[in-house]
């Protein structure tokens, strides 16, 4: 009756360790899940927040297309004004392009250990399922790292177009400046 006892026992203790294993794997996959979606939260307040830096962007370039109207329109009596606001939009110009400049995060996320291999004795236990808990740990570890993908190409065609954008409402903004400049300088030298 003794050796009936202990089998029941260590066959408790197996069924316990498999339970604890299960257990473990699946608050491992909840945790993949949950950083996951985090992630996914990360990008996506990144990606709206280049978005409003492009929109601010093609406002600003409106504004200055408007104020080189006003300069046509109107003459050279606003020009320190306009000249105040070109600086004001020289700032915001600034603030959208460090905004566009900023990295996403194209960092590759590290690959948690499967609860096989964090668990040396079960691992190396003789208990027949040694050989499968380290095939399956080999092929999760293969399609974790298959399923991280870093989309290089649109991330640098879209850095491209948002640098074509900056570029050009720079060039935009300095040359009214230069214009703006110009005209103060010989309104000063009149006075």
């Amino acid at each position: 009756m003794l050796a009936i006892s202990a089998y029941r026992s260590s066959a408790s203790f197996d069924a316990g360790s498999d339970a604890y294993q299960n257990l473990l794997q699946k608050k491992l996959e909840m945790a993949k899940k949950n950083a996951a979606t985090i992630d996914g939260l990360s990008r996506r307040a990144d990606l709206d927040q280049k978005a409003a830096a492009r929109m601010r962007i093609d406002e600003i370039k409106k504004q200055i297309e408007m104020l080189k109207k006003m300069l046509a329109m109107f003459g050279s009596k606003d020009a320190k004004a306009m000249l105040q606001q070109l600086k004001q939009l020289a700032s915001q110009l600034k603030q959208a392009a460090g905004v566009l400049r900023t990295p996403g995060d194209t960092s590759v996320p590290d690959v948690a250990a499967t609860p096989a291999e964090d668990s040396g004795s079960s691992a190396t236990a003789d208990d027949g399922y040694a050989e499968g808990r380290s095939a399956y740990a080999a092929q999760q570890a293969s399609a974790d790292a298959e399923a991280v993908q870093i989309p290089s190409v649109s991330i640098d065609l879209q850095g491209a177009q948002d640098s074509k954008l900056v570029e050009g409402a720079t060039a935009d903004l300095k040359s009214l400046r230069a214009t703006l400049e110009k005209i103060v300088k010989k309104q000063e030298g009149h006075l």
